[in-house]
């Protein structure tokens, strides 16, 4: 499930998240402890976030395009 989403500046994950994808700038993410997804842009502001993996990956795919770093 795909939550509703404030465009919001984050730090980029790099405590208590793991990135899972890097495409064109884009960063898809998991938390190490609740286990939920979020989606980064280039910028590291959250344009998405939600619990349900198979949804995040299709949302990411159609953010970020289909070339990984």
């Amino acid at each position: 499930m795909l939550y509703p989403n404030l465009p919001i500046k984050t730090a980029g994950g790099k405590v208590f998240w793991d990135t899972l994808d890097r495409r064109n700038g884009w960063k898809l993410q998991q938390n190490m402890f609740t286990g939920h997804f979020r989606i980064l842009d280039p910028d590291d502001v959250r344009q998405a976030w939600g619990t349900d993996e198979s949804e995040m990956w299709r949302t990411f795919r159609n953010f970020a395009g289909s070339r990984s770093e």
